[in-house]
């Protein structure tokens, strides 16, 4: 299930990989999250061991899809995404775009991500990991 979620966050940017669409449209959009999620859940999920779970599977690997093209919509370094493709070709950043560092500077870059992507992240996975093993002990 991790490595589907994983594999769906990295999904988006099939488009880079010569496509015959514009980089950061059709794969980046809402549509294509939700479609995709619908579809990827169908096809690798469809034994009845899954039945119970189909849904919240679906919904973890549409907002895995989507994270993507949020972490995009957040960089200075692109002309902002598809988020309504194929209804609209209007691309959007979010307000604060505090991804992508103006001199260049990998390290920089890197620096950024960590603080903004990768400690939030962490953070969140924590929390959850945390509220899980609380659950389980009062359960018992």
């Amino acid at each position: 299930m991790c490595l589907v979620a994983a594999a769906c966050a990295a999904l988006p940017d099939i488009d880079f990989f010569g496509w015959p669409v514009a980089h950061r449209a059709i794969t980046h959009s809402l549509a294509f999250a939700l479609i995709g999620a619908v579809v990827i859940t169908a096809v690798l999920f469809r034994r009845d061991q899954w039945t119970q779970h189909r849904t919240r599977i679906g919904l973890v690997l549409g907002l895995a899809l989507l994270s993507h093209s949020c972490l995009d919509a957040l960089s200075t370094y692109s002309f902002g995404i598809e988020f309504f493709a194929p209804f609209s070709e209007q691309r959007f950043r979010f307000p604060w775009t505090p991804l992508g560092d103006p001199t260049g500077s990998l390290a920089g870059q890197l620096m950024q991500e960590a603080l903004v992507v990768f400690l939030p992240a962490v953070l969140i996975g924590w929390l959850g990991l945390r509220r899980r093993g609380r659950r389980l002990m009062s359960a018992t």
